[in-house]
């Protein structure tokens, strides 16, 4: 029954009227010279109606005059007849192959590039750069370079950051950046006075660039908390305590194993603007805004706001009011479902920007790995294992009295 009206649909039916006074020989006749005749529903005793073939409608003349029938056209159905409308209507036609041509055309190219996470590193020299790698509002998607390809390639540019993500998301590119904390030796040097370097966690020596002072451990040495990794004095080995002191200066990387327990909701909710905006203005009067009641409604249910303040001066005097100007930016809140795997990749992102905010200066993963995880209540809870090579050493001033 299905590949017979796929068949009809394909080829063509009509539903037809059949009126006369022999409507029983019709149908006889024409299902003894096999007829496609389907749905027969009697209308009256003179009257039947029912759906045929094209080709059957075209024999169907002498036996209606055989059996003094008149056959009349109701509706036509099927693929041949919806080209016939189309080809009547080509605009029509042409608007709706424009219509998904231009969705197709609108979602192959970057709307826009956003950085999150910076706060000493401009915006503005980030988007450079990946203006420089062809990465751009306006750009086709398939030129974009890989995620790889560019979070190393942000990473070399820009070291004063820990850690860079690069990931598109349908229209827009999202760069999420970690910038580099901690304080420079150097500093901690000319605050404290000599210093020697401690280790502040257990490790594994990863590195080490010594510039001043006398390393007591070696690269693959594994060290523990509070374990005195560079000596800042120099002498007699046996009786470091009456060497000559020259404080330190370098650094000591130490590779560290973390375990990050993480919990992702499948279902976000995300703020989203929608476009529609409004401003008010205000006088101001000693830093503060006299609202005027009912002179500036608010339209949205939920909104943001920026508000701009404008002083007046007198010459090179500033005077204690002015007025502000309020734009109201309408916003709504969006529940955005997530399945599984982009729950893993969402929480592994979230736990490598934690670790790398808290491990300080020069500290980068070396590698990653998703020990379990599992879904409860729409959550997915997760383990990951980091390998992180950081700077494990802590200056620790040394007295002259030692």
């Amino acid at each position: 029954m299905r590949q017979r009206n796929w068949s009809q649909r394909i080829k063509g039916h009509l539903t037809v009227d059949v009126k006369g006074p022999n409507i029983t020989a019709f149908i006889n006749r024409a299902t003894e010279e096999r007829f496609s005749l389907s749905q027969i529903q009697w209308i009256g005793d003179e009257h039947v109606r029912l759906v045929m073939s094209v080709e059957d409608y075209f024999r169907v003349k002498p036996l209606a005059r055989e059996t003094r029938s008149k056959v009349r056209i109701i509706s036509k159905q099927g693929l041949p007849f919806f080209l016939l409308r189309l080809q009547r209507r080509k605009f029509f036609a042409i608007g709706i192959l424009l219509f998904f041509l231009l969705i197709f055309v609108l979602t192959s190219f970057v709307w826009s590039v956003d950085v999150e996470g910076n706060e000493r590193v401009p915006t503005r020299e980030i988007l450079q750069l990946l203006k420089n790698q062809g990465v751009y509002a306006g750009q086709f998607k398939g030129r974009i370079p890989s995620d790889e390809k560019m979070q190393i390639y942000l990473q070399d540019k820009l070291p004063q950051l820990s850690w860079v993500g690069f990931r598109m998301e349908g229209t827009r590119i999202v760069v999420t950046v970690v910038e580099k904390k901690g304080v420079d030796n150097k500093e901690v040097e000319e605050d404290k006075g000599p210093v020697q370097f401690v280790a502040k966690k257990d490790a594994l020596i990863y590195d080490m660039k010594i510039l001043r002072g006398r390393p007591l451990v070696e690269v693959n040495d594994v060290i523990k908390k509070g374990q005195l990794l560079v000596s800042g004095r120099y002498g007699n080995p046996e009786t470091p305590e009456k060497g000559k002191v020259v404080g330190v200066k370098g650094s000591v990387l130490g590779r560290v194993w973390y375990e990050s327990d993480v919990v992702v909701p499948l279902t976000l909710k995300r703020k989203v603007y929608t476009g529609a905006r409004d401003e008010a203005y205000y006088p101001y009067v000693a830093s503060r805004a006299i609202r005027i009641p009912f002179l500036y409604p608010v339209d949205f249910t939920q909104y943001e706001t920026i508000s701009h303040i404008r002083s007046l001066h007198l010459g090179k005097w500033r005077l204690p009011f002015g007025w502000v100007t309020e734009e109201r930016m309408e916003m709504e809140w969006v529940k955005q479902k997530l399945n599984e795997k982009e729950a893993l990749r969402l929480g592994k992102e979230r736990a490598r920007v934690e670790l790398l905010s808290e491990s300080g200066q020069q500290a980068r993963i070396l590698g990653e790995k998703v020990l379990h995880h599992h879904v409860d209540s729409g959550k997915v809870y997760m383990k990951i294992h980091f390998d992180v090579v950081e700077n494990i050493a802590v200056p620790q001033p040394i007295l002259q009295g030692d």
